[in-house]
């Protein structure tokens, strides 16, 4: 019984003097998920883990100081959407659609998307073979022959672009994978337009193969971009996505994320 007694004091003195392990301890050894795609969008993600590009760096950047280890998840963006409603991404990239407002959890000010904590801002330019008399005016495709109805190529999964043109009465095709595909897609002749991200297209636009394309002089718009996670989670996940949310803020226009 003496024995016993003793145990039992031990144990209770262990309970007293052993530190409970802090939030923030959990938190610091925690792997945080996030989907990127697997495809290449430069110069801001690269898919190559040697070189990532400015987006992954940054994503990288703001888990550590959000006390997480950022482990990167390249699968396409379809399968992201999925992986985060089951639980197996914790966070991916958007643009504010209708459709991922609705899905997605986004920094928030106030009933919008909160500019100040977005990823990168990008615009949404057109381009057209050199020969082409299309142009953008500000507000509609000029151009084009009586009666003709305008072909959109957009990369794959670009909601974003597809969502910009909605309200157009143009054709959309989204067959091509790639932003260079996309290019070498309208230099063949298979659409009249294409329409994507400006730092996207001026890469592929460096190989001399796709030199008689040009960029058209006027945007179709801005759109930021967010590191997002699953509305279905939010409950468990939002007080850490808050973290991330703020060090992307703090970090983002550092030069070591505006360059390659």
């Amino acid at each position: 019984m003496h024995a016993l007694r003793s145990l039992a004091v031990l144990a209770a003195f262990l309970m007293l003097t052993t530190p409970l392990r802090s939030q923030a301890a959990e938190d610091a050894l925690r792997i945080w998920r996030v989907c990127v795609g697997d495809q290449p969008v430069l110069p801001y993600i690269s898919n190559d883990p040697r070189h990532l590009g400015r987006g992954e760096r940054l994503l990288v950047a703001a888990g550590r100081a959000a006390g997480v280890s950022v482990m990167l998840q390249r699968y396409p963006l379809r399968r992201c959407r999925a992986m985060l409603a089951a639980g197996t991404a914790d966070m991916s990239l958007a643009g504010p659609t209708p459709q991922n407002l609705a899905e997605f959890q986004f920094p928030m000010t106030g009933a919008a998307p909160d500019p100040d904590r977005r990823v990168a801002r990008l615009n949404l330019v057109w381009v057209k073979r050199a020969d082409s008399p299309l142009d953008w005016d500000g507000n509609r495709l000029t151009g084009q022959a009586a009666g003709q109805m305008v072909k959109i190529g957009i990369r794959a999964s670009q909601s974003v672009a597809v969502n910009a043109v909605r309200s157009l009465p143009v054709n959309i095709d989204e067959t091509a994978l790639t932003a260079k595909l996309q290019l070498r897609m309208l230099a063949a002749g298979r659409f009249d337009l294409a329409l994507g991200l400006q730092d996207e297209f001026e890469f592929a636009l460096a190989d001399p193969e796709l030199k008689p394309l040009v960029v058209l002089p006027r945007a179709l718009r801005r759109e930021d971009f967010y590191a997002v996670i699953s509305r279905s989670h939010a409950a468990t996940q939002l007080p850490l996505a808050e973290r991330m949310w703020g060090a992307i803020s703090k970090l983002r226009d550092l030069p070591e994320f505006q360059r390659d």
